[in-house]
């Protein structure tokens, strides 16, 4: 089963509502660090804009400013060590960072971003604690999944009752956009349909929009999206230079037991079918490259292999939307998606399917 956890880095986070003010003041401590600089950067997916700079001195620092609506940021020192996220509106905020976390006051999208946080945070808690029973000798594994199961359950209604009572919220959409690539199109679709025209008018409302367009791109009669990715031996390739009657674009890692497991029946798959006209395509989300040289070594993997090194933010991952592993696609000669999401048997039938039908022809 897939679960989905959303953490924030912030340990507890405590919010107070204030009067609504001209600017934002951000007064902080961070304990433990030198003197130096400290950065206010716009958290946003797609900007990179240093809203401030200030000086920190004996831990202390402060950021005075305005912005026209709440936006998410995030606080870091000069040298990129730490990261303290925070959705900015114009309030009065305190913080204060030490080993055990931070603390946060201050901000009513804060606030909210808060009970979402503690949602995640008690699901998460409720799932060590029954990971740590199934350790344990004669533990019914079955009821144990059963209490995972309702738990993680529990934690989508009780988010999803969240979004119902705030769906016009910055804070709301902004935790949607944080589970793009981590959620089902379903469930990213479900979320959005919950969201006001005022949220999903937000750069975090345009992010959904446009990842539920691209799913649209996905299904099957669609053109794929061309990618161009690197082999092995360093040199390129493009899916759309590859003749074959069928390809198979497998996205995997080798550090996933899943990977591996289906990388056995694939070598059966392409020996019995590669006479027929299927190609595999594999597109690691690895980020070690001989890691990734060695498994295929290992496992066989004798067909097409192309990796970005770019781990779970890979570009194709990203244009093909994949969040799970392992994902596969089904594309014809023409590059349209004929099928997408098989395994095992159902795979293997789909293969044979297109296959005597692209004999017939």
């Amino acid at each position: 089963m897939k679960i989905i956890v959303l953490l924030i880095n912030v340990v507890i986070i405590f919010s107070v509502t204030c009067k609504a003010q001209e600017g934002y003041q951000i007064s902080g401590k961070i304990s433990g660090v030198p003197d130096g600089k400290v950065l206010l950067i716009n958290g946003e997916k797609g900007k990179s804009d240093t809203l401030g700079i200030t000086q920190i001195k004996n831990g202390v620092f402060v950021f005075t400013g305005k912005v026209n609506g709440p936006v998410a940021v995030y606080i870091t020192l000069s040298d990129g060590n730490g990261m303290i996220p925070l959705i900015l509106e114009n309030t009065n905020f305190m913080i204060n960072v030490n080993d055990n976390g931070a603390l946060i006051q201050g901000g009513r999208q804060q606030e909210l971003l808060t009970h979402y946080t503690r949602i995640s945070q008690s699901f998460v808690s409720e799932q060590a604690k029954i990971v740590a029973e199934a350790q344990q000798p004669g533990a019914n594994i079955q009821a144990l999944q059963n209490q995972v199961n309702k738990a993680y359950e529990m934690s989508v209604n009780a988010t999803l009752n969240l979004i119902k009572a705030n769906p016009d919220e910055y804070a709301t959409v902004y935790v949607i956009a944080l589970g793009i690539l981590k959620e089902t199109e379903e469930e990213l679709r479900l979320k959005y349909e919950l969201l006001g025209e005022g949220a999903r008018a937000t750069i975090p409302g345009k992010q959904i929009a446009a990842a539920l367009d691209q799913y649209a791109k996905l299904v099957e009669g669609k053109v794929a999206p061309n990618f161009t990715v690197e082999k092995p031996d360093g040199s390129l390739f493009s899916l759309y230079d590859i003749p074959a009657k069928l390809k198979l674009v497998y996205f995997w890692l080798s550090t996933d037991p899943s990977c591996r497991q289906d990388n056995i029946e694939l070598v059966k798959l392409y020996s019995q079918y590669r006479p027929q006209g299927l190609e595999i395509i594999s597109i690691s989300l690895d980020d070690d490259r001989v890691k990734w040289k060695n498994t295929i070594g290992l496992d066989g993997m004798v067909w097409i292999n192309g990796l970005d090194l770019r781990g779970f933010d890979s570009l194709v991952a990203r244009l093909y939307m994949v969040n799970d592993l392992p994902t596969i696609f089904l594309i014809d000669a023409e590059n349209r998606i004929v099928a997408k999401g098989l395994r095992g048997n159902d795979l293997r039938k789909k293969i044979a399917e297109l296959l005597k039908k692209n004999k017939k022809k």
